[in-house]
């Protein structure tokens, strides 16, 4: 009797080895711009936003991701919902752990 010996194949194909010489292309980074800031506060403009809320609440799942909400039927102190479980506060941009509840709509748009 002789035995063969046996060669690693995968899918039929001979396995290459792992230590491959080839160098590694690294990724080029994108080169985004920066968002232009005010110097402070004296540069800023005052405004005032308008917006309807709705009159019926809504289940919290049925929110869009960044779509506007308040906990008060008068959309007092907005918030957005930025995931399936996370809520940020538009007053002070803290953010709010949500699983489940009901909440109010918000829109900016006046029609």
């Amino acid at each position: 009797m002789t035995m063969e010996a046996l060669e690693a194949t995968s899918n039929g194909t001979k396995t290459g080895s792992k230590t491959d010489d080839k160098p590694k292309k690294d990724k080029q980074k994108r080169h985004l711009p920066s968002l232009p800031s005010a110097a402070s506060a004296a540069d800023m403009n005052p405004v005032t936003f308008s917006g309807l809320s709705d009159k019926t609440a809504v289940e919290w799942s049925s929110l869009k991701n960044y779509e506007m909400f308040s906990l008060s039927p008068d959309g007092s102190f907005p918030m957005m919902k930025v995931s399936r479980s996370k809520a940020v506060r538009l007053a002070d941009r803290q953010v709010m752990m949500v699983g489940s509840g009901r909440c109010y709509r918000v829109s900016l748009s006046n029609h």
